[in-house]
């Protein structure tokens, strides 16, 4: 049935995306300089997002907490705020200070001591049910990535399954959380934005439609820079040499592409197993027996091959204004830097990053740039 519906499809709508996974080739060659980073003090409870102030403290946010961190390597740590919820996107500018995003609680701006100065939950009536990613702009506007209006962000894997009709938007709002208004709407679990190095646009990144786009900050028309990447698209920061740092959390596979688009047994998954045993991308972490077989991870002769289909995978690139892949780090399907979920470079072109799916903050190993 799939097979016919691909057919007419293929007939009537000859320019659709058909799914096919692009090869890891050219910059995107795999490697494991992820597995050479430099890991950073003691393991983290899952972190997820970073942001640096201007006086080099470094907050990572890990389960319901945002740590502080400081000194040579980040290795003096504090516990900077605590909520009742989970912790994910960060962001920090002069005029705003820290603002970070609640699990289905919209997103707060926090006083130098950690307490909550301003909230913001909701937007056109509509809650921000799955805040993903924040960006602030030079003259203080926060733009706001809202996945979707279905799921909170910690169930991306459910809302990746359920493959709705896509509903992230972006946000805009003032420096005081106020006067929040939708900019961009329609998006496919938009999970990465950042202000363009020229301030003109806003570049955003949706991770199932595999994208990278730029959207104009004067009229809000939106171009497509990259519309097929192998991976699946999460945060995005800004580069010291006018590039940009680009977090994939997964690759895509021929299994997942293949269930996507078997819709009844991809509800009867839903409904009838454990989310931990559904088929689909993973961040990272040690496979349940019970796990249906993805191929990946499989040890022959007692070795794990690093070019088996992956369960999980870390991958961090520098693009350049185009989106096209300047360089890429990898820690390939043997490796244990996966799930990589955010990645920030500070003023002297060092690039941090943190892996999820294994707990580690890590400075990436950057050499001499020869464009």
């Amino acid at each position: 049935m799939s097979l016919a519906r691909d057919i007419i499809d293929r007939i009537f709508h000859p320019n659709r995306d058909v799914h096919a996974i692009p090869v890891l080739d050219g910059n995107f060659s795999p490697n494991e300089r992820l597995d050479r980073a430099l890991v950073l003090g003691e393991p983290f409870d899952a972190p997820d997002a970073l942001a640096l102030d201007s006086s080099g403290t470094l907050y990572v946010s890990s389960g319901r907490t945002i740590q502080a961190c400081h000194g040579p390597d980040f290795a003096e740590r504090r516990t900077f705020a605590t909520f009742d919820v989970d912790v994910g996107a960060l962001a920090w500018f002069t005029s705003t200070g820290l603002v970070a995003a609640l699990s289905g609680m919209g997103i707060v701006s926090l006083t130098a001591e950690g307490e909550i100065a301003a909230r913001l939950t909701s937007v056109a009536g509509e809650q921000l049910r799955s805040v993903t990613a924040l960006a602030i702009a030079d003259d203080g506007l926060i733009y706001i990535a809202d996945g979707s209006r279905h799921n909170p962000a910690a169930e991306w894997h459910r809302d990746l399954l359920e493959k709705r009709a896509p509903s992230g938007r972006i946000i805009v709002c003032d420096r005081q959380l106020s006067d929040a208004r939708i900019l961009a709407d329609g998006l496919d679990w938009p999970a990465g934005l950042v202000v363009s190095h020229d301030g003109r646009s806003l570049l955003v990144t949706e991770a199932w439609a595999h994208r990278l786009s730029a959207l104009a900050l004067d009229g809000g028309t939106q171009r497509a820079l990259v519309t097929n990447f192998a991976g699946y698209p999460c945060r995005i920061s800004r580069g010291s040499r006018g590039d940009y740092w680009l977090a994939f959390f997964g690759l895509r596979t021929q299994l997942m592409e293949f269930v996507l688009r078997e819709d009844a047994f991809r509800m009867r998954m839903l409904e009838a197993v454990e989310p931990h045993l559904w088929i689909g991308p993973r961040l990272g972490g040690t496979a349940d027996y019970r796990e249906a077989m993805q191929i990946g991870r499989i040890k022959k002769l007692g070795i794990q091959k690093p070019w088996a289909p992956p369960r999980s995978y870390g991958l961090v690139a520098r693009i350049g204004t185009d989106g096209a892949a300047r360089e890429s780090y990898h820690s390939r399907t043997s490796g244990e830097v996966h799930g990589i979920t955010a990645a920030l470079a500070d003023l002297a072109g060092q690039v941090f990053a943190v892996s999820k799916g294994h707990g580690k903050l890590i400075r990436l190993p950057t050499g001499p740039v020869f464009e």
